[in-house]
């Protein structure tokens, strides 16, 4: 299953808030001809890295490892 079919298939809250970071200009251009489709595919991407990383963030192996609180 690919990322998209994932986040697809599952319930996203509503997509109010805006995140932005840097690139090099000549990317922005590029990305700025991208087709729409292709636009989607990448908002999607960045979705799935943002979820990934944040659980990257939260990981501890504690709470796979012991009881112990």
């Amino acid at each position: 299953m690919s990322r998209e079919e994932m986040i697809s298939l599952t319930d996203i809250d509503k997509l109010d808030d805006t995140y932005s970071f840097r690139l090099p200009e000549f990317t922005k251009k590029k990305l700025d001809k991208l087709p729409s489709s292709l636009k989607k595919k990448l908002n999607l991407e960045l979705l799935y890295v943002a979820a990934e990383i944040l659980h990257e963030s939260e990981f501890d192996p504690r709470k796979y490892l012991t009881t112990k609180d």
